[in-house]
């Protein structure tokens, strides 16, 4: 009950903040509510949801939308290891290096996207690899690729937080009972990283299904391929249909509540006694 007491303030405050945009959105997604006639607003109840999850445009942008999301969290994941490990083992530069691999997220992310954009269209990208015309696909897979670089260093700070929890008495254990590199880091490594680990996929998969800037500057008219973001915004501020809108944005919660709900199950750490 004490931690209960902790956390109503912080509870409060986020119910205030919050309550009202949420409602209003529910309540918006009810109706019709053309931005280019605002008098014609009527009441549609579900009608709007049972539109927007019956098109196929919106399961081909889920589809989008969570295959970016898995290669973005594993890239991360991967490369966030790689540099928490090196800077784990550094002595000297370990202060600044916490600091240097920090950089990139301090960088806004329409200009990172921008940059990558760029890279591979008329950019070093292109001329090194001789890249033609990638069309959207393709300047949608830079742009997720510029995400990755932005948020590895964030990741690797977060994963270096549970690399210094491993215990180096333990790791001399297992070295003398002749326990290989691999069944090392599988039985030692893993599980006192694991809740960092699971900060890490969760944070990086909700902050990567919000992501709106880079897909949102490679977006071409007709094109089918498109993020659940940008087909919210294309629809509230190019179409100007706010109660379909405020139902694909109502959608867009659902699908970041269940997301976080099936992860968070998934990467508990389990204890045996």
């Amino acid at each position: 009950m004490r931690g209960w007491r902790w956390l109503a303030p912080a509870i409060v405050v986020l119910l205030a903040v919050t309550a009202w945009p949420v409602g209003r959105a529910i309540w918006t997604s009810l109706s019709t509510d053309p931005a280019t006639s605002p008098g014609d607003r009527s009441f549609v109840g579900v009608d709007n949801y049972v539109d927007v999850l019956t098109t196929r445009t919106w399961w081909i942008a889920v589809a989008a939308t969570l295959a970016i999301i898995t290669v973005m969290v594993v890239l991360q994941l991967l490369l966030g290891l790689a540099f928490a490990a090196a800077l784990r083992r550094m002595t000297v530069l370990w202060p600044v290096a916490r600091v240097v691999v920090l950089l990139p997220f301090a960088l806004l992310a329409v200009v990172s996207a921008v940059v990558w954009r760029d890279a591979v269209t008329t950019g070093f990208a292109a001329a090194w690899f001789r890249l033609d015309d990638l069309g959207p696909v393709g300047q949608l897979v830079a742009v997720s690729l510029g995400e990755v670089w932005r948020g590895t260093g964030i990741t690797a700070v977060i994963l270096l937080a549970g690399l210094l929890r491993v215990s180096t008495s333990l790791m001399a254990s297992a070295v003398a009972d002749g326990a290989t590199a691999w069944q090392r880091f599988r039985r030692v490594v893993l599980p006192a990283m694991a809740p960092a680990i699971a900060v890490a996929v969760v944070y990086r998969a909700l902050d990567a299904l919000r992501m709106l800037e880079g897909p949102l500057l490679v977006d071409q008219p007709g094109t089918d391929v498109r993020t659940v973001p940008v087909l919210v915004w294309d629809t509230t501020f190019s179409r100007f249909e706010l109660g379909l809108g405020a139902a694909m944005s109502v959608l867009l919660l659902v699908f970041a509540v269940l997301l976080a709900a099936a992860l968070v199950p998934l990467l508990r750490v389990r204890r045996t006694v």
